[in-house]
């Protein structure tokens, strides 16, 4: 099992709007939360413990800027799933770029274009796995 944080600009709140939501922002933010998941999906299956949780002020290390900011902590069932030999989250970055979302939601920069955007100058997702050390009771 692996473990990853994802950083986004864009709006991934977990809404869960029932079928007969009318209000655009939570469709939009469920739709993003559900393009977001499907997308990962394409190479594992995962689990979380918490939804994504917004954040506002300053990106957190090694990323620059102010902005409001969603993090998600997710895990695989399988070690190195998205490890393309070089970065050990190359193919979910290969896998989002260019993946359209929802923009105008709450989020405070303009995602223009409208999409996951990992590997040009316009990134606004980004995605690293976290090491997880485990501990013997003794």
């Amino acid at each position: 099992m692996a473990r990853y944080k994802i950083i986004t600009l864009v709006d991934i709140t977990r809404s869960t709007p029932s079928r007969t939501e009318t209000n655009k922002i939570k469709l939009g933010q469920q739709a993003n939360f559900n393009t977001l998941l499907q997308t990962i999906g394409l190479r594992s299956n995962i689990s979380w413990i918490q939804d994504p949780v917004r954040q506002s002020g300053t990106l957190p290390e090694p990323f620059d800027g102010r902005a409001t900011y969603w993090i998600w902590e997710i895990e695989t069932e399988r070690d190195s799933v998205f490890d393309n030999g070089q970065s050990p989250v190359g193919l979910l970055l290969v896998d989002l770029d260019g993946v359209p979302v929802i923009d105008q939601l709450n989020n405070s920069v303009d995602i223009n274009p409208p999409a996951f955007k990992t590997q040009h100058p316009k990134m606004n997702i980004w995605v690293e796995e976290i090491n997880i050390s485990i501990e013997a009771n003794i």
